[in-house]
């Protein structure tokens, strides 16, 4: 493991497991993260395979927050290269190239001829992680791909979602949870048997659903914890141009594999393309990225910790300066 510090957060990431981010602690806060440390069920490391990317993937996820590249969604084949489910570098050893207390940069080789550099460091002014990354072609052909990040954060009850403006929702038809098909404008959006339900206050109710925001206007969210709760809230920003749409992906409860029940969590996961079908879908709808022999591209996130309040979030900046609907913070 490496643990970055700084005066305001603690963060421990797994180079073994694509720089795969564990926990963020802010002034003695808990895990600012989901995580589950249990052993069952048998991960792809201690046994056979599963028969799919994605299962084996699933076999071996905790929560937490992974890297999609340069695949995010279902596995497919891209010029006769088999592409894993949320992308191989999720699951894969980085090269360290440069460490100190609060930055690490790692490199990733993918499956496809792209490579991935890392550079995960610690504000030293305000309670902010920042992730600078950078993509180069070293093939001689062009190369698509997509990309996206897959954080996850406990579904605490009553948890309210921020986002800029009123966004149309799409539901995924396959995993709506309780919500109809295809969706509204945020948040208030129609249940299939007949109510409404509000997107933007995490329910108690045991459901999974995942929703696209396609195309929002503005690169951040923020989750603020109920009232009572000692948490502090966080948010995200991030590069809107690499990473046009937001998926939401609400675990509460979910009995099978490989959850059983255990999870509840709340992914807020910056993406370039949208729906869930992977690369292949991409490059048939136009949202992949391609890149020239030896041509590079970079893009960014940052998440911020701030103190919760009964203000609603109304801007996050790449610095992670949060601004509410009272004043900035």
């Amino acid at each position: 493991m490496i643990t970055l510090r700084s005066p305001h957060l603690e963060v421990v990431l797994d180079p073994d497991r694509g720089a795969e981010i564990r926990s963020v602690v802010s002034a003695g806060s808990p895990n600012l993260l989901a995580w589950h440390e249990w052993e069952s069920p048998l991960s792809v490391d201690d046994g056979p395979r599963y028969g799919s990317t994605e299962l084996d993937f699933l076999s071996r996820y905790h929560a937490g927050w992974q890297v999609l590249f340069p695949n995010a969604g279902a596995e497919g084949v891209v010029d006769g290269v088999p592409v894993a489910f949320h992308g191989e570098t999720a699951l894969a050893r980085l090269t360290v190239v440069d460490q100190s207390t609060d930055a690490c940069t790692l490199r990733a080789v993918a499956r496809l001829p792209l490579e991935l550099t890392r550079t995960i460091r610690l504000s030293p002014d305000r309670a902010a992680l920042h992730i600078e990354e950078s993509v180069v072609n070293v093939g001689a052909r062009p190369v698509p791909f997509i990309w996206g990040h897959h954080p996850t954060f406990p579904a605490i009850t009553g948890s309210r979602i921020d986002l800029p403006g009123r966004p149309g929702v799409v539901v995924e038809p396959a995993t709506p949870g309780p919500l109809a098909v295809p969706g509204g404008a945020w948040p208030i959006l129609e249940r299939s048997d007949g109510g409404t339900d509000d997107l933007s206050v995490i329910p108690d109710e045991e459901q999974v659903r995942v929703n696209y925001l396609p195309d929002v206007t503005e690169g951040w969210v923020a989750l603020r914890p109920p009232a009572g709760d000692s948490r502090p809230a966080i948010g995200l920003s991030w590069d809107l141009t690499t990473f046009p749409h937001l998926w939401l992906w609400l675990q509460n409860g979910d009995p099978g594999f490989p959850w059983f029940g255990r999870a509840r969590m709340l992914g807020l996961e910056p993406q370039r393309s949208w729906p869930f079908d992977g690369l292949v879908g991409a490059i048939e709808r136009g949202q992949e990225l391609v890149l020239a022999p030896g041509e590079t591209t970079s893009s960014w996130i940052t998440l911020a910790v701030f103190p919760a309040t009964a203000a609603a979030v109304t801007g996050i900046a790449r610095d992670g300066a949060v601004t509410t609907g009272r004043s900035p913070s």
